[in-house]
């Protein structure tokens, strides 16, 4: 097989100025130009654009807010409370992403009180005691508003109750289980229908199990970002504070309607006078029974 020749005394015709020189001087250029050694120039670098990968869209060990009992209080919409029915009890109470579990204690408090007979001064306005005083909340429905901003506070539940809107379950699930949770029949389940997508829960025994959208064979599920190829968990178990547990076919379903954004409480006795009414005027804080500085 033949070879090139080595060209020693060969010339060559630049491909960038069309100038004779000597063959073996010759160099070849990053576009494929044959030029002599003194007429080389390199590649420009911003030629060669970096190679950048996609965004990050989530974090790779996530530590999300844990839920607990809120240390302070926090100020509530205007009119908050929200009466269930005519001779019920129960309040609804109006608190966006109230970040409250079941069985914890909520103290309300209305306007913070000054005044020059109790020697009060500063800001917020505190009694020679050393304890902030509040306005009582208004009356809400036939419920006195002392009772409302009573100082022991209340015991709430999670959601809006009083509906006992039920069904069953089609089959048993055990405490780990995040699919395949379908409900006999889900009609007045489904959040499109009720709360415009918000987040629901239901209650089976004392389990609350949240979700947000049913399937068309009346399975509970969650939509993205709880819901990915990564992570398919698509509800989630033993929510607001509850512990997951088995559960029977058959075991009764329980709607409770947009636990993040509502809590309830009631006392026997004290009931609303017609139901549906709406109330409490503002300011209105939820908290603690105790503030500590």
């Amino acid at each position: 097989m033949g070879k090139f020749a080595s060209g020693n005394k060969a010339i060559a015709i630049s491909d960038r100025s069309g100038l004779r020189f000597p063959y073996v001087e010759m160099v070849k250029e990053w576009n494929g130009m044959w030029v002599h050694t003194s007429e080389f120039e390199s590649k420009q670098p911003q030629l060669d654009l970096a190679v950048i990968g996609p965004d990050g869209i989530a974090l790779e060990h996530p530590r999300p807010e844990q839920r607990s009992n809120v240390s302070v209080p926090r100020l509530l919409p205007v009119n908050p409370f929200e009466t269930y029915l005519a001779g019920n009890p129960q309040v609804w109470t109006h608190s966006p992403n109230h970040q409250r579990n079941n069985y914890t204690t909520v103290r309300f408090r209305g306007t913070t009180q000054a005044s020059t007979s109790t020697g009060e001064s500063g800001w917020p306005p505190t009694p020679a005691n050393g304890a902030p005083s509040y306005s009582v909340c208004l009356d809400v429905d036939g419920i006195p508003g002392s009772f409302i901003c009573q100082a022991v506070g209340h015991t709430i539940l999670v959601g809006k109750r009083g509906a006992a809107l039920n069904t069953t379950l089609v089959s048993a699930i055990d405490s780990t289980q995040t699919t395949g949770i379908k409900l006999t029949n889900a009609t007045a389940f489904d959040s499109v229908t009720t709360t415009n997508f918000l987040k629901q829960s239901i209650l089976i025994g004392t389990e609350l199990i949240q979700y947000t959208t049913i399937a068309d064979d009346n399975s509970l599920g969650q939509v993205s970002p709880e819901a990915t190829a990564i992570n398919p968990n698509v509800v989630t178990r033993g929510a607001f504070g509850t512990t997951a547990a088995s559960h029977s076919a058959g075991a009764l379903v329980y709607l409770i309607e947009d636990p993040t954004n509502y809590f309830t409480f009631e006392k026997i006795g004290t009931n609303a006078t017609v139901g549906r009414i709406t109330g409490g005027g503002s300011p209105v804080s939820a908290g603690p029974v105790t503030i500590t500085p």
